[in-house]
This record gives C-alpha cells, structure tokens and sequence, in this order.
C-alpha cells in the first residue's frame, strides 16, 4: 500500500475532517477540488482518494506502482507515447497507463506534448490509432529521487531495479 495512504480509512474522511486524518501531500492535492473553489462533497472526496490510492498502490506482477513504472520509464526525460515506452503491454494495462498518466500531469510531473499554438501533437501508435505523446517535467525526477529509485549520476549507483539511468 502507499506510504501516503497508511492507516486511513478512506471511507472517514469527509471535505470537514481532511485535514486532520490526511497528510499533508493528499490535502495539497485535494484542496483545489473542495469548496469554496471546487464542487467537491464527501463522495466525491472519497471517490478521489480511492482512485489515487489504486495509482499509488503496488502491480501484483511487478512489485511497483503503476505511477512509478510510467516515472521509470521516462526517465530519460524523452517525450514518447504510452505505447513506444510499453510496445508489449496488453490494451487493458496501456488503458490504465494511460490513467495514471492523467493523474502525473495533475501532479505536475508529465505534461501532453504541443505545438506552439497549443495543440496536441499526436502520433500514429502501434494499432494505427492517432496517440497522444506525453511529455516528462523535472518534478518526476524530484519522485524518483525521493522514492530512492533514481541512479545518482556523481557516484554511479545503480537503482533499485538494477538498470542504469
């Protein structure tokens, strides 16, 4: 389960009582989406967290969260689609991807890449279908590092998983 979701009981938390039974991190996240600026009610709160706890929380086949595959496999900082960084994956695991990228660019660490009037810049994927290409920020960098799972480039270390950066 992920460190930010430990001992709460989501089913508790309600848009009066965030505060005190969340960490500070999640109550950053939410606050955009709770009144007075938002429309968020109990619910929908807690719909919220349910679904980023199921982003937070571990794959059954690779030990690591979905969030944290798509940050490893952008690391080189190279815009790509879902696709070129996955070309094995099965359409349901791309769909999900795809998800948790959503949830990456709310938190500031991917973005959709555009051109220079804004508009999205697509490509054709592997099924022929126009995707979109998602764009890494430093702040999936700053994750990584902070979850131990970057390689420091000065002393050579080697992450967790045994590639090198």
């Amino acid at each position: 389960m992920s460190h930010r979701f430990k001992n709460i009981d989501v089913s508790c938390v309600t848009v009066e009582n965030h505060l005190e039974l969340l960490p500070a991190s999640l109550c950053l996240q939410v606050e955009d989406f709770l009144p007075p600026q938002g429309s968020f009610d109990d619910g929908c709160l807690r719909r919220y967290l349910e679904i980023v706890r199921t982003y937070e929380e571990e794959d059954a086949n690779s030990n690591m969260t979905l969030a944290n595959r798509l940050r490893i496999a952008f690391k080189d900082m190279e815009p790509d689609t879902i696709c070129g960084k996955f070309p094995n994956a099965e359409l349901p695991l791309k769909r999900r991807l795809r998800c948790v990228a959503e949830y990456l660019i709310r938190s500031g660490e991917f973005d959709k890449l555009k051109d220079e009037r804004g508009k999205l810049i697509k490509k054709r994927g592997n099924l022929g279908k126009l995707v979109v290409i998602y764009k890494p920020l430093p702040k999936l960098l700053e994750s990584l590092t902070k979850q131990g799972l970057l390689e420091d480039e000065q002393k050579g270390k080697i992450t967790s998983f045994g590639d090198r950066s």
